[in-house]
């Protein structure tokens, strides 16, 4: 019976000792799953951490390599701009020198235009100055867009007031009568349409034709009868047209054949009949029409008899 107290005894002691056993493993558990469960919590906010830093390193280098894009493509752009423009520039070199090489003349014409301009802008502001250029200027065609320029140079003159008519020189020329040959050889038609230059001309005309060339009398002429053929003129066209005439009969170029034609091809027929009528009146007798002084036929009609 003691021996059975005994072995019960000892089974209830190993059966608290598997117990408390038991209890330690399961501390120990617990305490390893409570670390672990730390443990993975840190590891997981190790992992967003990284990934937040992730994202903002992603999103910072996105940005930077789309603002290299950019530089790039503008660098580019810049290169392609400046391949172009060199391109262009070489291409008018080329067009320069293929115009030196082949075409000298045109572009001797151009620079002469231009510097035509520049004398003649420069006569704007120092309408004097026409005693110094008037012969470069005469010695050369003038284009139309160069007529408004001269007429404001010569408007500017004629505020002068007396000084307009000084200017000698040699051969005593004024400045206003240079301008007159200037207007008479280059823009006759210009000027006898113009309400401010017709008079200035026309009381001039003796002089104009004076120290005019054969070719230049020619285009003159050519640019007057133009001028008178426009209908609707505000001006006396029989009246300018006699004091053509008469300047006309006392030049060089009295009996030169070539006006006489210009003449009667380029205007009014009775215009030019009426003319050369009120010529023959004031006593001017027209060589270029065969108009004779009665005086002149009746000494003929006495050495033919």
């Amino acid at each position: 019976m003691m021996y059975l107290l005994v072995a019960i005894n000892d089974t209830i002691k190993y059966l608290q000792t598997i117990n408390e056993n038991v209890d330690a493993m399961k501390n120990i558990v617990e305490t390893s799953n409570t670390s672990i469960a730390n443990q993975i919590a840190m590891v997981d906010v190790v992992i967003a951490i990284f990934s937040l830093l992730f994202v903002i390193a992603s999103i910072g280098f996105g940005l930077y390599i789309s603002k290299l894009e950019k530089k790039i493509v503008k660098i580019n752009s810049n290169v392609d701009e400046k391949e172009r423009t060199i391109i262009s520039l070489a291409k008018t070199v080329e067009e320069i020198d293929n115009k030196i090489q082949c075409d000298i003349s045109g572009l001797y014409a151009k620079l002469r235009k231009e510097e035509t301009i520049t004398l003649l802008k420069r006569l704007e502001m120092e309408p004097k100055d026409i005693s110094n250029i008037s012969e470069l200027l005469l010695a050369r065609p003038l284009e139309e867009e160069g007529f408004p320029i001269l007429k404001k140079a010569f408007i500017n003159l004629m505020s002068l007031g007396d000084e307009a008519d000084d200017g000698g020189g040699v051969l005593g020329i004024t400045y206003r009568q240079k301008y007159h040959l200037l207007f008479f050889q280059h823009f006759m038609y210009n000027s006898v349409a113009d309400e401010d230059l017709r008079g200035e001309i026309s009381e001039n005309f003796d002089f104009c034709m004076s120290c005019a060339f054969k070719r230049d009398i020619i285009k003159s002429t050519e640019d007057f009868c133009k001028a008178l053929s426009v209908s609707g003129a505000s001006f006396d066209k029989k009246d300018l047209l006699v004091d053509y005439l008469k300047a006309l009969n006392q030049s060089r170029y009295s009996n030169l054949i070539e006006l006489k034609n210009i003449f009667q091809e380029n205007l009014n027929k009775d215009l030019l009949v009426d003319a050369i009528d009120k010529c023959t009146t004031d006593e001017v007798y027209l060589k270029l029409f065969g108009v004779e002084s009665p005086i002149e036929l009746s000494v003929e009609e006495k050495e033919t008899n």
